[in-house]
């Protein structure tokens, strides 16, 4: 009896051993850091995840390798105001940037010099877009003028369009259509011929759209509004769907692959949707703070979202499997993430920039996986040593 006794515990300890090791997860991946001389607002990542570019009240734009060891720029570019918006191509061939002084600038990252061209509209620029491939690139101001900029072109804005007040969110399809939030309220869709000079449509509800989510193609299109408002229509303008968060929506995002939108609310609530016929939860999640940031990886793969409180967590693949947690210790307000999301960036009013590389990390995981395999392998053999002898002693002493 005594020696059965030994043998269930030893093989309930066992048990439990390898299951703590099983679901023991690691800290967040993260690679670097770099500081700038003042609040960062905008980050932005390539789609394959290979680099990065961020803007800085320092009146500077940062472009990195995000693989590199250190954060360390590969260059930076001073501005005459404060950097608020940034964007990259999915290749990382072709970058921009604005100020708040008016300035548009289009970089070739890895042209000597780096900045190709750039231009001053009549007014603070307010939001950044580019096409996913980097040809297309939409800059809208205080005054409500939206510029359409071909960046092969070595020239000034091919188009111009106007909205009744001050563009608050822009998209651009890799075919060139421009969707538009305005700050007095309202949706504008612009066509992609360069003579159309006025919009296709708007769509009107009310309020205005402080976000906005449009697929590379522009076949469908979400805007998110500060009453908790979330529109989902198609390319004609056509209101699909309505859903309703609690709070203000201040993060939307879109995983064209799964048909997934990401929506994070002030109200402390993210919640994932499936984004085919209509809009239909497929899940929620309470955060401990408001949501400041959102994205969802186009594969679907990973979530990211960040917190007031500078809490950002990484999902995977759904909100019930979070996989790591990180504090910036300020606020987070942008997130950016590669296609596969195993690079994601973030900017922090602290100023500074951080770097998360699940590929760059996989080496020293595996040297910790295996020290835990030999570990759990060490302690099995001792304890069946101990049970073996313990076994014999018994049957000895019987």
């Amino acid at each position: 009896m005594r020696q059965g006794l030994h043998f269930c515990c030893w093989n309930q300890a066992s048990a439990a051993l390898l299951i703590a090791l099983a679901f023991t997860t690691g800290p967040a991946p993260l690679t670097w850091t770099y500081r700038t001389g003042n609040y960062l607002w905008a980050v932005a990542v390539s789609d394959d995840g290979g680099y990065v570019i961020a803007g800085s009240d320092d009146a500077h734009v940062y472009f990195f390798d995000a693989h590199l060891a250190e954060g360390r720029p590969l260059w930076s570019y001073p501005t005459g105001g404060y950097v608020r918006h940034v964007a990259i191509a999915k290749d990382g061939s072709r970058a921009a940037a604005s100020d708040t002084d008016g300035g548009v600038f289009v970089f070739r990252p890895f042209v000597p010099g780096s900045l190709v061209w750039s231009f001053r509209t009549s007014s603070p620029v307010e939001t950044l877009a580019m096409s996913e491939d980097g040809h297309y690139l939409a800059a809208g101001d205080r005054s409500g003028t939206i510029y359409f900029v071909e960046t092969t072109l070595l020239a000034l804005p091919t188009r111009q369009h106007s909205i009744p007040s001050g563009v608050l969110a822009l998209s651009v399809s890799e075919s060139g259509v421009v969707a538009a939030t305005a700050a007095g309220g309202g949706l504008y869709l612009f066509g992609n011929s360069s003579s159309q000079f006025g919009y296709n449509w708007s769509f009107e509800a009310g309020t205005s759209f402080p976000k906005l989510a449009m697929t590379r193609e522009a076949g469908h299109i979400v805007v998110g509004a500060n009453n908790g408002s979330i529109y989902f229509m198609d390319a004609s303008g056509q209101l699909i769907d309505r859903q309703t968060v609690k709070g203000a929506v201040s993060a939307l995002s879109i995983s064209e692959t799964k048909k997934r939108l990401l929506v994070g609310s002030t109200s402390s609530n993210v919640a994932l949707y499936s984004m085919r016929d209509r809009l239909e939860k497929l899940e929620s999640l309470e955060a401990s703070g408001p949501i400041t940031a959102g994205v969802i990886s186009e594969d679907g793969e990973r979530i990211s979202v960040a917190q007031l409180d500078g809490g950002i967590s990484m999902f995977n693949q759904s909100l019930a499997n979070r996989m790591w947690s990180f504090n910036a210790g300020g606020i987070v307000h942008s997130l950016s993430i590669s296609h596969s999301g195993q690079v994601t960036a973030a900017a922090s009013d602290t100023g500074d920039i951080y770097v998360f590389d699940e590929a760059g990390s996989q080496r020293m995981t595996e040297v910790i996986s295996s020290g835990v395999l030999v570990a759990t392998l060490i302690v099995l053999a001792v304890a069946s040593v101990i049970w073996t002898r313990k076994r014999k002693s018994n049957e000895s002493g019987g």
